[in-house]
């Protein structure tokens, strides 16, 4: 009886793996009892792992198993890049179904909702232990945020929104790729979103001129 050492896997390879015993159901309650699996949601596991070591899936995998499609953005990506200071305990995702959110035994997913036509702009696909997940680029994951501020319309407001509010590296932040924001902007059709696209075509005009 052998599992995936470091991937996720299903219920059909688990039932799989167990069909010699004469209840694969009463085996399988005792191996999550004893944790060498960790059953992430209903259908979706993992492998166990010893209390003081490293996860052997990261759980940003989880992300798009946990629900999808989705891909990995707003606060989660933006510390990922380094441009909030905060550590974000849930793990926020960006989906082109319902709003939903998931707690597990590996942690908390909270996924918000986008339109079709906006999902795949600015999104890479990540490698890392136990598989790959795909990520928003930090020009998506700032546009995905902002995307959720009610009522910013005004130019003069986006500074302190994005210093006061969300708490952004300035300076990361004027370095981010204008086209790229250009072409999100141009699939989001965000009065919120073309504001920001605004403020930092501005700032770039402004830094060239200095």
């Amino acid at each position: 009886m052998i599992f995936p050492e470091a991937t996720p896997f299903d219920y059909q390879l688990v039932m799989d793996r167990l069909q010699g015993f004469r209840s694969p159901r009463d085996k399988l309650g005792r191996i999550f009892k004893d944790g060498s699996i960790v059953r992430v949601k209903q259908g979706l596991y993992v492998p166990g792992w010893r209390r003081g070591t490293e996860m052997p899936v990261d759980p940003l995998v989880l992300s798009g198993l946990v629900y999808g499609p989705s891909y990995v953005s707003l606060e989660t990506a933006l510390a990922h890049y380094g441009l909030i200071p905060e550590r974000v305990s849930a793990i926020t995702c960006v989906t082109s179904k319902r709003a939903k959110s998931f707690e597990t035994p590996i942690g908390y997913f909270r996924y918000h909702p986008i339109h079709e036509r906006v999902f795949p702009v600015g999104v890479t696909l990540q490698a890392t232990r136990g598989g790959s997940y795909f990520l928003a680029e930090p020009e998506k994951a700032l546009c995905d945020r902002i995307a959720l501020i009610r009522g910013l319309s005004a130019i003069k407001e986006v500074h302190q929104v994005l210093e006061d509010d969300l708490r952004l590296d300035m300076d990361a932040v004027r370095s981010l790729r204008l086209p790229l924001i250009q072409t999100i902007s141009d699939a989001y059709r965000r009065k919120n979103v073309l504001t920001f696209l605004s403020w930092l075509d501005r700032e770039k005009k402004s830094e060239m001129a200095s």
